[in-house]
């Protein structure tokens, strides 16, 4: 039978334990799109930039993501995009996107420039950076969700992903904008995240 000092080191130790996994999971970096929501003129065009912060460096310095961002191609069109404009991959980060090729996606492949090290790369970085600055244009009026799904952030030299959560946007084209039920959410990150594993790639590991 414990007694009282026995069971009060058990639960103090159990109440740490807890809150390290707690303060783990809410130290993962976060990949999110900015701004959340915005409204976007039938014709005219507008940016977003899908940001990643939360990084606690050096460990967290990244080397590589892909991702899949999912939009309602009948209101948005994808006009273009730039991969990490701030320059925090290096000098000549290596593009693979499959880009707009798919009606409704853009998909993003990118890995850091090969001679970049961890602490080159944790200097550039930073707590967060621009993964990526998305231009669309409003084509007809609607509410579309900008949807992350597929998401992978790999360390800086490639040989391991980091657990990484996301959070969605949304672009309403025109004006009365009906807020879909969740369940439609859901069921277009399902058909996204089907589509991204059918066309995911290796991952791109440095040469040591």
């Amino acid at each position: 039978m414990y007694d009282s000092k026995t069971l009060f080191a058990s639960v103090r130790a159990v109440t740490a334990a807890c809150l390290l996994v707690a303060g783990a999971a809410q130290a993962a970096p976060v990949v999110s799109i900015s701004p959340v929501s915005q409204d976007l003129p039938v014709g005219s065009t507008t940016t977003v930039d899908i940001v990643v912060s939360g990084l606690t460096q050096p460990d967290e310095a990244v080397g590589g993501f892909s991702l899949t961002l999912g939009y309602n191609d009948s209101l948005l069109a994808g006009v273009d995009f730039s991969v990490v404009p701030g320059g925090a991959f290096g000098a000549a980060p290596d593009d693979v996107s499959f880009g707009f090729s798919v009606p409704g996606e853009l998909d993003l492949f990118v890995a850091a420039d090969e001679n970049a090290d961890q602490a080159t790369l944790a200097g550039l970085q930073g707590a967060s950076f621009v993964l990526a600055t998305v231009t669309f244009e409003g084509i007809s009026a609607g509410l579309s969700p900008l949807l992350l799904s597929n998401v992978v952030l790999s360390n800086w030299d490639g040989s391991a992903d980091f657990d990484v959560s996301s959070r969605n946007g949304q672009i309403c084209v025109g004006s009365n904008c009906t807020v879909p039920e969740p369940a439609s959410y859901a069921l277009a990150l399902a058909a996204l995240g089907a589509a991204g594993l059918a066309r995911r790639r290796p991952k791109v590991v440095k040469a040591v």
